[in-house]
């Protein structure tokens, strides 16, 4: 599933060639999304695509009479929002053009059309949600966002010295600190030297402020490097990311610690999903 870097690169990449196009139509395919056909952003333009925790959207902004502001997205498992059409002036890269793209024999599920071009949303597994919203408060939770200024070493600890639950759990919590994830909360740990067993309250003061650190770092990471693929992520030109050749224990079972170069890398079972760890390095 895209977690927030992949997320994030979706949105940086769609910014620059949306804001301030001016939407044409929104044609749906899938019945499941049958609601946006209801939608009201028609001859409006996108004022801003930004991130709330793992989803996309696509504010319209406020139009009197037109209660209809937002269009959120999320990938779940196998989505892709694929940008095809004219560059935006002054943008001097050339946007992968729509027979191009892995997705090319996919129906898309919905199609949305602007005066430069067009977003075109795949999902094989058919679980990603486009859903329309009125207010920011209808899809933002009550997470913090792990790259905003709010989220602070005082904030995470004060949140952490609340719970008795495996740090790792406690990490893929969205109502606690949004879209870290399963890969980026095994890396985060590893780069704070924490075993993902202990109890989310034991950390130390310092402890807490390496855990900071190292969640911001592996996330801003991987955004430069376009996220992570393993089977089915490509972002809005197509592409996979690349930051899977950077990392340190995911996915790295029985291989040696990368920082140790001793120990053998451990995967265990939390929640149903797949940890990695060093169990010399992280204490």
């Amino acid at each position: 599933m895209p977690e927030l870097p992949e997320v994030e690169t979706v949105c940086r990449q769609l910014s620059p060639v949306l804001v301030g196009a001016r939407l044409r139509a929104i044609e749906v395919y899938d019945p499941k999304l049958r609601t946006l056909r209801k939608h009201r952003f028609q001859g409006r333009k996108i004022v801003r695509v930004f991130r709330s925790a793992k989803q996309i959207v696509f504010d319209f902004g406020s139009v009197a009479g037109r209660e209809d502001r937002f269009l959120i997205t999320h990938l779940r498992m196998t989505g892709q929002l694929i940008w095809s059409g004219s560059k935006r002036p002054g943008d001097s890269r050339r946007l992968m053009a729509r027979e191009d793209f892995p997705a090319r024999s996919a129906r898309p599920r919905v199609k949305i059309q602007f005066d430069l071009g067009e977003v075109e949303f795949f999902d094989v597994r058919r679980f990603g949600t486009m859903v329309i919203a009125q207010h920011e408060s209808d899809f933002i939770g009550p997470g913090v966002e792990p790259l905003s200024r709010e989220f602070s070493p005082a904030v995470l600890g004060s949140l952490l010295s609340q719970s008795r639950q495996p740090v790792k759990h406690w990490l893929l919590r969205q109502d606690c600190v949004v879209g870290i994830g399963n890969i980026y909360a095994s890396e985060a740990l590893f780069r704070a030297g924490i075993n993902p067993r202990r109890p989310a309250s034991s950390l130390s003061s310092r402890e807490v402020r390496l855990l900071w650190q190292s969640i911001r770092s592996v996330l801003n990471s991987a955004i430069r490097h376009n996220g992570t693929t393993f089977s089915d992520y490509n972002d809005s030109r197509g592409e996979s990311g690349a930051f899977q050749r950077f990392l340190k224990v995911y996915d790295r079972e029985g291989e040696r610690c990368r920082k140790c170069r001793e120990t053998r890398i451990t995967r265990i079972t939390q929640q149903q999903r797949s940890t990695y760890f060093c169990r010399t390095c992280q204490r």
